[in-house]
């Protein structure tokens, strides 16, 4: 999936940029606490998401995040609803 690497690039600066954390530091199995991510730190993720790709990531899905992979599966789930749909219809 194209955008998610995209979206995973601009979480990546933003890590990178906020909390000092290089890409490759970064694991799939990586705890974000352990990587001294906080709530406020994944709903700031949660924010770029939304304001420059218009996907959402519900507080349910969000509170279900403990790693890396987490976050990574439910961008997965969500850029794929987001791409099935046009102006809120089914294609």
């Amino acid at each position: 999936m194209a955008l998610v690497a995209e979206i995973h690039k601009d979480i990546f600066d933003y890590l990178e940029s906020h909390y000092g954390i290089e890409p490759d530091e970064i694991k799939r199995h990586s705890e974000l606490s352990e990587l001294g991510i906080d709530s406020l730190g994944l709903l700031a993720i949660a924010d770029i998401v939304k304001k420059k790709y218009g996907i959402v990531l519900d507080d349910e899905g969000i509170a279900s995040v403990w790693t890396f992979q987490d976050l990574n599966d439910l961008l997965e789930r969500k850029v794929a609803t987001h791409e099935t749909t046009v102006g809120g219809q089914a294609r």
